[in-house]
Parts: C-alpha cells; structure tokens; sequence
C-alpha cells in the first residue's frame, strides 16, 4: 500500500482493527502492524501520524509490549495519539507515572470532562459518554504535559504543541458517542487527507489477487473459494468472479447445519454474483456424527474445521487448485487472536487453517459494515447486502450444552424459522443485527394439555451493532415476546423460552 498517513501500532487490543475502520469511514488509509513490525516499516515510510492501540498488558507487567525503537514520541517528525495502554506507555516512558488506583478503574460506559478549547475535542460537549476499559491509569503527566479531560482521574493529556496526545478511554468504538468526532480532529491536527473509498478497494483486491495468482505456475492458476451465500462471500465472489474468469471455482458445503432455506438462498444469491462455476458438497451425515461427539462449543469448532478443511482439500487436489479464498472478515481474526497480538476468544473455522496452497483472505481488514457497502456498490441485491450474518459452523453452534443430533439440529431450524417469520412480519428485520435461537441443555417440568411434559427450553438473542465487536441486547415489546414464546411453546418438546439481552462485551454474540 502506497502513501499510508496514519501507522496504528497494535498493542493487542480487541479494538485496534476497529480504530482502522473508523478512519476508513472518514475517508483516510491506515496501516495496522504490531510493534516488532514497525521499525522496518518506519525505515521507508513517514506516516503523518502514529495511533499507539489499547492492549490487555500492564506497563508494568514483565515482558509488556515496548514502544518500538525507531518510533519518534517526540511529535517532531509526526503527530502520536496513544490510546488507553498507548497512552500509558507514552506517559511511561515520558517520565509519568501509571498506577492502579481503586477509584479510577472503568470497564464500560463513562462520563468525560473535556477541556473544548483543545484541538483534539473541537465541538466535543463538554460532559461527553464514552467506553473505556482499564484498570491503570496516569496519575502523573511527563514533564511538559496537561491534562486535557478528567473522568475522575486524567482521561486525557497533550503536549504543550499539541503533537504528541494521548486518551485513556476507545473512541473507535461506537459506544464512545462522540468518538469519531475526536478522532476527526485528530485527522485534522495531522493535515491528513481523505483518500478511500469503496470503488478503490474494490480495484485493489482485484489487483492483489490477480497479481498473487498469476505469478503461480499456470497449471496451478486456479482459485477454491468457500461460498455460503452470505454477504461475506457473495461479495468476494463478485469482486473476483470478473478478473479471475474461468480460474474462480467456488464451493459450497451442505454441512446440516443450515437454516431453513438456506440452499435456495444460498443459489440465487451466487447467481447475483455471476458465478459460473459452482459445487455443492453434501455432507450432512460426516458433521453430524464428528460434532455430535462433544458439547464444548470449542471442541465443536474444532472439529467443524477438521471435516471444512478436509472437503476443501479435496476439491484443491480434485481441480489441482494452487490457492484457496475465503472471506475472513477482521472480526474472525481479532477473534481468533490473529490480529498482532490479539488474544484469543473464540475459534473461526477458516482462520489460521495450515494449507498446502497458498490461504487469501482479501477482506481481512474489513468489518461486516464495509463489506455491505462493497456489495451496494457493486449493485448486489438487498438479499445480499442487507443480510443478517450466520456463523460457518451455523446451527452447529446453537444446540449448547447437549449433544449435536438430527433431531436437535431440525427442532433449532424450526424455531430459528419461527422466529425470524415473525420478525419479519413484524418489520423488524433491520432494527436487528442478528438474532439467534439456541436449544440449551436444560431439561425442565412444565404443563402441556394439563398434563406433566419433562422438555426443552429455548433462548432467543437478538443484538444491534455495527461492527460485531461490540453489541447491544435488543428489547422486544411483550407483544412480540408474547408471539415468539406462544409458537416456539406449540412445539410438543418445548416448555420453556429465555430471552438474552446481554451486551457484547462480556457476553460474545453467539452462546459458542
């Protein structure tokens, strides 16, 4: 990537691909390395500024990520916003302190005091609701320093030429209300220019991809990519379906845990993609007998990726294949704890998989959000687009805490059904990020008929977000709980219904 203006020094923050999102929706390029990558980039680029990213490490922890030794923290040769533990770290080696006070720890929403006559919260409101997330904090600025807003402690400081920045609570997140205001001014203290949009990463991953593929041997020119008719997917396959022509081959898997419909979905939403060449694999009874041997959602993961990967294996070496493409978002990553040093939360089934080919993922700095406006763009329909995300190992990961069998995997897809045909009916389909309907391994009593029926219970979940790493529980009125508990119950095996509204953070999206 050329004339990057702004390096993101990833500390292993589940948010730093987030702070890259933001400054892509206000029209600026960014490049996101971890600390031992950044001298060497450092040595043939000049950013106009350096975003230091939060981290779960302490400044005082053994081995914490250092500042790397090329990076200027003196605000002579670039602008420097440290985030959270990047301004910790900046304030450390400064001269300041950090410590761990019990009356300034914040984990969730807080209220700031800024000082609005500062650069950086120009048209900031002066009592301001943002998201933070630590225990440290700066009790005292290096020599040279103000404090520019206060939440109980110093939330924010500058230096005295408002070079060098930093803040203690995320304004990439959306929770941070006026966070990408503040990052804006930011841009702007930096003289940067906006230079992105959706058409120029279209052509880009266009041009990555055939340049990737054409320095391969010909006869290992063709291209595997995992279709599942989501907007992920579909959308990749359309950017890629025009450049690498009769190369693409694209192959879905019938794995049994999809939904209600999901096949013919799955066909008329590739069709939109002008795929010419696809493969449907049907391979219901493998993943049900390897997955039904266990009820630990990572386990399930595990083993949904050992039968994915196999198949895949199959269909490179059956079309001597000399790539394989998916549509990892950056969610999976952060996720996978792929991303810098990022830790771990839950396991994708196309991430960090060890291939005989070489493994694309051209969407792996994007987030759900941006690849729908990649889809607007390029003129896919609304069922693409607008398409609420289901997860690759689908209803797999739904039945919790019980084992995976036909019979469980059926009675999920029939309330999944149910569910969204209401809110469908309802006209609430676009209030909802994702819903979720999970069987729970929880047997209870209850009363059918007047008489005693020993059965199921059910949890419904439904979020708002805009880019999956963090999410609000959706409330629905009682009329509509009223209406999804009334037909999940007609179910002869369902006595009972849960409705999970818990945010993301602590809770993750899916139960698994």
């Amino acid at each position: 990537m050329d004339n990057i203006q702004i390096l993101i020094i990833d500390y292993g923050s589940q948010y730093t691909l987030v702070i890259g999102r933001t400054l892509r929706e206000l029209g600026v390029r960014s490049v996101i390395l971890p600390p031992k990558k950044v001298d060497a980039w450092l040595k043939i680029n000049t950013p106009k500024a350096a975003i230091l990213s939060g981290s779960n490490w302490s400044v005082h922890n053994d081995g914490a990520p250092e500042l790397p030794k090329s990076l200027d923290i003196t605000g002579k040769k670039y602008f420097i916003l440290g985030v959270c533990y990047g301004m910790q770290l900046l304030a450390y080696k400064l001269g300041g302190k950090v410590e761990r006070p019990l009356s300034h720890r914040e984990y969730g929403p807080a209220i700031v005091n800024t000082n609005t006559t500062h650069p950086l919260f120009k048209n900031i409101k002066e009592k301001t609701e943002v998201w933070a997330s630590h225990g440290d904090t700066v009790t005292k600025l290096p020599k040279n320093f103000v404090s520019i807003a206060t939440s109980g402690g110093i939330a924010a400081m500058s230096d005295k030429n408002n070079h060098v920045l930093g803040i203690q609570f995320h304004p990439e997140v959306t929770d941070t209300k006026e966070g990408k205001k503040i990052l804006q001014n930011f841009l702007t203290l930096s003289d940067c220019k906006k230079d992105w949009n959706p058409m120029d990463l279209i052509h880009q991953i266009q041009n990555e991809v055939l340049d990737i593929v054409n320095k391969q041997k010909k006869d290992k020119q063709k291209v595997i990519l995992g279709v599942s008719g989501g907007v992920d997917s579909t959308t990749l396959a359309a950017i890629l379906a025009p450049v690498l022509k009769e190369k693409l081959i694209c192959v879905a898997i019938d794995t049994g845990g999809l939904r209600a419909g999901e096949l013919v979905e799955l066909k008329t939403n590739t069709r939109s993609a002008k795929i010419k060449n696809l493969t449907i694999i049907d391979a219901e009874t493998e993943f049900i007998k390897n997955i039904g041997t266990t009820i630990d959602g990572e386990e399930k993961r595990a083993k949904f990726r050992t039968e994915y990967k196999r198949i895949f294996e199959e269909q490179i070496k059956k079309h001597n294949a000399g790539f394989i493409v998916q549509g990892t978002l950056a969610t999976d990553i952060i996720e996978s704890g792929k991303a810098g040093e990022s830790a771990m939360i839950k396991t994708h089934h196309n991430v960090g998989l060890s291939w005989e080919v070489d493994d694309l993922h051209p969407l792996r700095n994007l987030f759900k959000y941006e690849v729908r406006e990649l889809a607007r763009v390029m003129k896919l329909p609304k069922a693409v687009y607008e398409r609420n995300p289901f997860p690759g190992p689908g209803l797999f990961l739904r039945v919790v805490g019980t084992p995976v069998t036909e019979e469980n995997i059926q009675l999920v897809r029939e309330a999944d059904k149910s569910v969204r045909d209401i809110l469908k009916k309802n006209n609430l389909e676009k209030e909802i990020s994702q819903v979720i309907v999970a069987l729970l391994g929880i047997n209870s009593v209850g009363v059918k008929g007047d008489e005693r029926v020993y059965g199921h219970s059910l949890a419904v979940r439904a979020v708002q977000t805009v880019d999956f790493m963090t999410a609000k529980g959706y409330y629905f009125s009682q009329s509509i709980i009223d209406e999804i508990t009334s037909a999940l119950t007609k179910h002869k095996d369902i006595v009972r219904v849960f409705f999970d509204m818990t945010p993301k953070p602590p809770a993750t999206t899916e139960f698994e």
